[in-house]
């Protein structure tokens, strides 16, 4: 008579081999942003507050996230830059593309402002500001939303307001 099926023994050796694969190929696509658009603007606007929040952490400096409203551009400062270096930062700040563009940033306990630089401060304890960013592509709007203790931003399809979070 013919045999039909699999032993335990044969069932737990793939299981763990498919396993062990997963163990080793799951840091890989971690970094992987599902939300990225064919730009990169976004995506790219991500995985800077991302990386910003790590890299607090890792080089032990508060970092500073600069959103310049009226010149559409972003650029980063951190505690060890003196005047001149902050002003070099600022000069080369990352201009976003023409289809992006910043409507405003919110933080708790603040009413919404209209001053055109927002300042949003990831510090080397690892947490950061709150802050809602919100942007429009393409006449869509969209907002990032950073939470203080989380690793990642969230990306919310849609304007949201702070009564929204609570």
């Amino acid at each position: 008579m013919g045999r039909f099926g699999f032993t335990l023994i044969e069932l737990i050796v793939v299981i763990s081999i498919v396993g062990t694969l997963l163990l080793f190929s799951f840091p890989l696509f971690s970094g992987f942003n599902l939300f990225s658009d064919s730009k990169g603007s976004i995506g790219d606007m991500v995985r800077l507050i991302n990386d910003l929040k790590k890299r607090a952490v890792d080089q032990n400096i508060d970092f500073k996230l600069h959103i310049d409203k009226s010149s559409n551009r972003i650029w980063i400062t951190n505690t060890s830059m003196d005047d001149e270096a902050s002003e070099n930062a600022e000069a080369k700040g990352v201009q976003l593309s023409k289809n992006l563009s910043i409507l405003d940033v919110q933080f708790p306990g603040f009413q919404k402002i209209d001053d055109n630089e927002y300042q949003i401060r990831f510090a080397s304890q690892g947490y950061s500001d709150f802050a809602l960013i919100h942007l429009t592509k393409d006449e869509k709007n969209i907002t990032l939303k950073i939470e203080p203790f989380l690793a990642k931003v969230q990306f919310i399809d849609r304007y949201i307001y702070l009564d929204d979070c609570i």
